[in-house]
């Protein structure tokens, strides 16, 4: 055989010169190449714990760096201006409660026994995350959660209308996708009137699948919420859920049947992670996993190695004649309704969570602009508006129609210039904002036709902004004598950091943040300002 050279050193490799089989060392060991013309040498790594997330909900490889989009732990306190909080009071004691238990780090949403029923104790993210086209959306979360038939416990993402969540209902589990698509019932009855043409609920019992063998939804509930004819609930019992159904070896006392399979018995009390993918395309679906203490690996041997492990797919492609979900950006939501008469306090901890898009993209924007009017006579004492933009409640399209704004934006330049030294301020959501005559200020308008924002301005037409108190100052910024510039915003604005939005949790009539630029002068007692701001959203 021919030679191989590495610096000095010559090495014959042949029959007098037997290549030892197995790893060696460096010293006793050779680099090789495979000829070009060659088929490629299969590689079987034996060390590797088996994983089911290594491919998406499409089945792409995970190659890519998913867009890390929220996390949150609750180490000092219930961040609010990250979760909207629901409690109940009745007689002035509060029957539901949202705790922060230091020691843990955790958030409790609390159902005491005294509640009535339908009382709940829920978090909700107030920012609803948006959906990427073709990218998978995954939420994973610590929970601990107590069980009692009389609470309904439930958690994921998910909002009134749509969303896919876990259900929990004293020892039973449910895996639960909401949609308010249009979808009903009688679309998934395919000729099986046995139950009515058009029921509220219909479930895919024995007698469903003897009329239709075909049909793969055995055990499916398709329910009407009674609160919302409009909203449809698919609803996946345990034990038909078509992964591991985390019985281990008990799954005759918990579904009714053992599942040999089954590598591990989910505690609901213990500590547990769950993840929750999701996309859309109008019909991808979703698929449930939990994070589980071992796995059984390497020929039967087990590894004691966590691993996620899928609970069950919901595939909706091809199956239904609606999309998948009605709208695809959903709120991150722990909630524990009462539902009959509690032995002892319910309850549902959150640790952290977590939501990421797979391979997303943070740069993709929508831009647009707005600019303030020039403000003469500023003093050095009092801040004074130049321009105030807010998330609308609504956005109108070019037919008239309306839709919940769900947009972030994400302020990108700021311009300013001024005719004497001066600093001009950022403020998020101001306490009060108020026009020339004291009154509020309540008219804005719209900057374009599907722009989240709407604008105010000194020397808007009516209820002009003439003044405003309180507030979040985010940033600050100087100019100097007959001085203009313009700076970055991307350092305080992202995904990940501050933004605009409207509360997902936002009652009717209620728009979304404000942010106001205003300026006061450095020393002298009249200036003139204007500014500028440019923003993207998606």
């Amino acid at each position: 055989m021919a030679s191989v050279e590495e610096g000095v050193s010559v090495v014959t490799v042949g029959r007098t010169t037997p290549v030892p089989a197995g790893q060696n060392n460096s010293a006793n060991s050779l680099p090789v190449v495979v000829a070009s013309d060659q088929t490629p040498i299969p590689i079987l790594d034996n060390l590797s714990a088996p994983s089911q997330v290594r491919d998406d909900l499409l089945g792409i490889p995970r190659v890519q760096t998913p867009l890390a989009i929220f996390d949150d732990t609750n180490l000092i306190d219930v961040d609010p201006n990250i979760w909207a909080i629901s409690e109940q009071t009745t007689a002035g004691a509060k029957v539901t409660q949202v705790n922060h238990l230091l020691n843990q780090s955790a958030a409790e949403c609390r159902l005491k026994v005294a509640a009535a029923n339908g009382n709940v104790a829920s978090l909700v993210t107030k920012q609803a995350w948006p959906y990427q086209t073709g990218r998978i959306t995954s939420a994973s979360f610590g929970a601990a959660l107590s069980t009692d038939t009389s609470a309904i416990i439930e958690y994921g993402m998910f909002d009134a209308s749509d969303g896919y969540f876990i259900r929990v209902v004293g020892t039973s589990l449910f895996y639960v996708r909401r949609t308010s698509s249009g979808e009903r019932p009688s679309d998934h009855l395919h000729g099986y009137t046995a139950q009515g043409t058009n029921p509220t609920t219909f479930t895919v019992d024995a007698a469903v699948l003897t009329a239709q063998p075909t049909r793969t939804d055995l055990g499916t509930i398709y329910k009407i919420i009674s609160s919302s004819p409009n909203v449809m609930e698919e609803i996946v019992p345990r034990q038909y859920w078509n992964g591991d159904k985390m019985v281990g070896e008990n799954g005759a006392a918990l579904v009714g049947a053992a599942q040999a399979s089954s590598i591990h018995e989910l505690s609901l009390t213990n500590l547990c992670m769950a993840r929750i993918e999701y996309g859309w395309y109008g019909g991808t679906g979703s698929r449930l996993l939990f994070y589980v203490p071992e796995d059984a690996n390497l020929g039967g041997v087990t590894a004691k190695n966590a691993r996620w492990v899928i609970a069950h797919n919901l595939n909706c492609s091809d199956r239904i004649p609606f999309p998948s979900l009605g709208n695809p950006t959903l709120p991150m939501q722990f909630r524990v309704e009462k539902s009959g008469t509690l032995s002892a306090d319910a309850y549902i901890r959150k640790y952290g969570a977590q939501i990421s898009i797979d391979g997303g993209d943070a740069e993709k924007l929508s831009i647009f602009s707005q600019d303030g009017s020039k403000v003469t006579g500023i003093g050095t004492t009092t801040l004074k508006p130049l321009l105030a933009i807010r998330i609308k409640e609504l956005i109108t399209n070019n037919q008239g129609e309306s839709k919940r704004c769900l947009l972030r934006a994400f302020p990108l330049l700021m311009s300013m210039v001024s005719s004497h030294r001066a600093q001009f301020l950022l403020v998020k959501n101001p306490t009060t904002m108020t026009d020339s005559s004291s009154a509020a200020v309540t008219t804005f308008t719209s900057s374009g036709t599907l722009s989240a924002i709407e604008f105010n301005s000194p020397d808007s037409s009516s209820n002009a902004i003439a003044g405003f108190t309180g507030g979040e100052q985010l940033a600050s910024f100087f100019t100097g004598d007959a001085d203009a510039t313009t700076e970055s915003l991307t350092d305080i604005f992202s995904y990940a950091r501050q933004y605009l939005t409207r509360e997902a949790t936002a009652a009717s009539g209620t728009a979304g943040d404000v942010l106001v630029i205003a300026a006061r002068s450095i020393e002298q007692a009249s200036n003139t300002c204007k500014a500028s701001l440019t923003w993207g959203q998606r």
